[in-house]
């Protein structure tokens, strides 16, 4: 990375004016190979972009991934609706309805509960009336459609790089920010969105000020500092200039949910195989979409069995030791007690 004067603006993330040091990144998703500032602070050691490009929708065509849905959810007709959420208020909640006996000859278990248990039960959903809201969640936000398959009612969507509100599988899909959403939620989750958003400390506060009083708030993201930023630089994928705004550090977070009125309750780490091909790839100044990506044709590149499962392995590695490149970090608000440890590492579906 060349050297350049060092940053003396305030961190986006810390709010501290230190200084920093310059990174000088490329679009590489698309391979439009654009330049882009941006800065780590000397403080937190978050990475923050230094100018929001003005046209910013423009780096979110309908190509880009959160406007496709990566697996197909169907919805039920009432009365398969109804057999469904008596067999899941059982096996979630151990509601004993009436209904069991004649829900388990009508239905079976939908097998995408696999895909949301965790997060129903890490957020301490206790009832299908439990309200959450998916911020930046995409055209086609497939968490919700799940967790309205599975019988939860109170779902919104809110997504700024869509033209008009929507309804996704009767879900609505709110075109704007956070700002914009009225009501409370037991559970405001950013998956992968955080890192998009130009303000993270007015958004933080703005979903604190969403929550009910025994709400949380779910923020899935890279965190700056770890092994795979260590190993790849600004060739590192989840950097994804200039859509990621900030890349916030272990230590960014911790300032950042505190000035928000949020305290760290339990973190879970989330890398897999495909951050070390995509970085792997970015080194060769391949990009993610590129005719000769990996991601395009896996017959391309030199990612051949075992060095896909070498991937896998380090990956699981950096999950079990908290030094992996993403992480799925829960905030309570800070008058509440802790729920979790403060880091729990585990493995888990990627995106």
């Amino acid at each position: 990375m060349t050297e350049s004067p060092v940053s003396t603006r305030a961190c986006r993330v810390c709010g501290e004016d230190a200084g920093a040091d310059p990174v000088h990144l490329r679009e590489m998703m698309f391979g439009w190979r654009e330049p882009f500032e941006y800065r780590r602070c000397h403080v937190c050691g978050s990475l923050s972009i230094d100018e929001i490009p003005p046209d910013i929708g423009r780096f979110y065509p309908a190509a880009y991934y959160a406007n496709h849905a990566r697996l197909l959810v169907t919805q039920d007709p009432p009365w398969r609706r109804t057999a469904i959420r008596a067999l899941v208020g059982e096996r979630l909640f151990r509601a004993k309805s009436p209904l069991l006996p004649l829900a388990r000859r009508l239905a079976t278990m939908p097998r995408q509960i696999d895909e949301v248990q965790s997060l129903i039960e890490g957020a301490g959903l206790r009832s299908f009336d439990d309200a959450v809201l998916d911020v930046g969640c995409g055209a086609n936000p497939v968490r919700l459609a799940i967790l309205r398959k599975l019988g939860f009612r109170q779902l919104l969507g809110v997504e700024p790089f869509i033209d008009h509100d929507l309804a996704y599988q009767g879900i609505t899909v709110q075109r704007g920010q956070l700002a914009d959403v009225a009501g409370r939620y037991r559970l405001v989750a950013f998956h992968h969105s955080f890192e998009h958003v130009p303000d993270p400390i007015a958004t933080l506060r703005q979903a604190r000020d969403r929550l009910e009083p025994d709400g949380l708030c779910l923020i899935r993201m890279p965190i700056m500092g770890t092994a795979l930023w260590r190993e790849y630089g600004s060739d590192w994928v989840e950097l994804d200039a200039p859509r990621h705004i900030v890349v916030v550090s272990l230590l960014g977070l911790d300032r950042l949910a505190a000035r928000a009125g949020f305290a760290v309750d339990r973190i879970t780490w989330e890398s897999g195989d495909w951050e070390f091909v995509a970085s792997e790839q970015y080194r060769r100044d391949i990009a993610m979409t590129e005719p000769a990506s990996w991601f395009s044709d896996p017959a391309n590149g030199a990612f051949d069995a075992d060095r896909l499962a070498s991937f896998r392995s380090e990956a699981r590695r950096l999950n079990a030791i908290g030094d992996a490149g993403r992480a799925a970090i829960w905030l309570r608000p800070l008058d509440r007690p802790f729920a979790g440890s403060l880091d729990q590492p585990q493995d888990q579906p990627q995106d």
